[in-house]
């Protein structure tokens, strides 16, 4: 009797010791797969966020071209206004003196400008194409990169990829390449159609400064008024173009404009452009002193060539904010711990003892092929969404976007699809198609 009742309580004490091990196992691979989801999501997160920034990097280099273009134009304007000033002054005394000075010092600036800003503006479009080029280096390099992250993670947590693990990855890269576009000029956004650069062209012509868009003034004096004109602008997307001019009507009813000074400078691929942009406000540059300075900036001294075009540039391939659910991309890993490397009795006694259907212990259990153990199946969701505490200063919604680096990563809940993929890679029926959810990253 006593050697049954031991025998019993062994048998009990090994089932015990070993649904322990399992169910710590379980965690332990539940734990790896949460870590390598997370990890993977995180890099592609960390991924979106690098082409955000540079499409920012490629903004700055525009408006770098703006603001050197603005100051080329502008210093030829004040060169010329003060070269015309002096030829009134120059009979004054003293006065003629000071401003013959001027006139000679604005000279001099005027062309060391001429000369050296033009190698600035052409490494900065240069550096545009580069920061283009990191863009699809990365973007090519996301989902491998991703896979490794993910791998590595769960193997410094114990497990090991399984065979739908590698399947989810192939599913993961197809939404990765689903997910960003390259837009040029003849590859427009989904639903729009003309130039595909024109949203990169409106967000760098927002960003300008105010010396860049608009340098005009006006003075309405009791025998003359003055009309200062002004503004660089991005004409279609050939050349940045700087204007500016002022005139001076002498009269209190209509009278004729003369022009008093006037400037102009431009950088361009691959042609020199004879049109104008908007400059701020429209202008009269069909005025004697606007005409002068269109010529002026399209002088060879003033026109600089751009060794490449206006750059293409990534952005979300779906940009409707109805469709919020294709604004996220889901990144599933699933991995194993196999029974090989679970510590129970079995592998340190060779004590086959397990409750096989939960109520019966069975000294000699069948186990499944080589190759079983317990496996973790976790997803995570990359989507966009601006820091706790930075809301907009103007109280709006931010849209997903490859503008802002405001892409994170976070777990979600399991999807339908993902659980049916390693079903299936585990010759299990697929009874996830009929019931679950769709899990919580769309």
């Amino acid at each position: 009797m006593f050697l049954g009742f031991a025998a019993a309580m062994i048998g009990m004490m090994l089932v015990s010791f070993n649904s322990g091990q399992v169910t710590n196992a379980k965690m332990r691979a539940m734990n790896a797969a949460d870590a390598a989801a997370y990890s993977g999501a995180l890099w592609q997160a960390r991924t979106l966020n690098f082409q955000a920034y540079m499409n920012r990097a490629m903004v700055v280099n525009e408006v770098t071209i703006a603001q050197s273009v603005s100051l080329r134009s502008w210093v030829d304007y004040m060169a010329r206004f003060i070269s015309n000033i002096n030829l009134i002054t120059e009979f004054i005394p003293y006065a003629g003196e000071v401003t013959t000075a001027i006139s000679r010092v604005l000279d001099e600036v005027d062309e060391v400008m001429q000369r050296t800003l033009p190698p600035f503006e052409q490494a900065s479009r240069a550096l545009a194409h580069v920061e283009h080029d990191a863009q699809l280096a990365f973007n090519l390099d996301g989902p491998a990169s991703a896979v490794d992250v993910a791998i590595d993670i769960a193997r410094k947590n114990g497990a090991e990829v399984s065979r739908g693990g590698y399947a989810l990855f192939a599913t993961n890269a197809i939404e990765w390449v689903k997910f960003t576009e390259t837009y040029t000029s003849a590859n427009a956004p989904a639903g729009t159609s003309g130039d595909g650069r024109k949203r990169m062209r409106a967000v760098t012509l927002n960003s300008r400064d105010g010396f860049s868009q608009s340098r005009e003034w006006n003075w309405n004096l009791v025998i003359a008024k003055v009309d200062k004109q002004g503004g660089t602008d991005l004409v279609d997307y050939d050349a940045w173009k700087g204007l500016d001019s002022a005139a001076i009507c002498t009269g209190i009813f209509k009278c004729p404009w003369v022009a008093v000074g006037w400037g102009g400078a431009q950088a361009y691929n691959p042609n020199q452009v004879t049109g104008i942009g908007t400059h701020g406000n429209s202008g009269d540059w069909g005025r004697v002193d606007g005409r002068l300075a269109r010529i002026e900036a399209n002088t060879s001294a003033q026109a600089s060539a751009l060794p490449f075009a206006f750059s293409d540039y990534r952005d979300l391939q779906v940009l409707d904010t109805a469709r919020t659910a294709q604004q996220k991309i889901p990144f599933a890993v699933e991995v194993i711990i196999p029974n090989t490397k679970i510590p129970t009795a079995n592998s340190a006694f060779h004590a086959k003892a397990a409750m096989t259907d939960g109520t019966t212990i069975d000294h000699d259990p069948q186990y499944a092929a080589t190759g079983s153990g317990v496996y973790g199946l976790a997803e995570a969701c990359v989507s966009f969404e601006r820091p706790v505490g930075a809301a907009r200063a103007d109280g709006g919604v931010e849209r997903p976007s490859l503008f802002n680096p405001y892409w994170r990563a976070a777990l979600a809940t399991l999807s339908r699809r993902s659980r049916i993929e390693v079903g299936v890679t585990k010759g299990l029926p697929p009874v996830d198609a009929f019931f679950g959810g769709t899990g919580s990253c769309g």
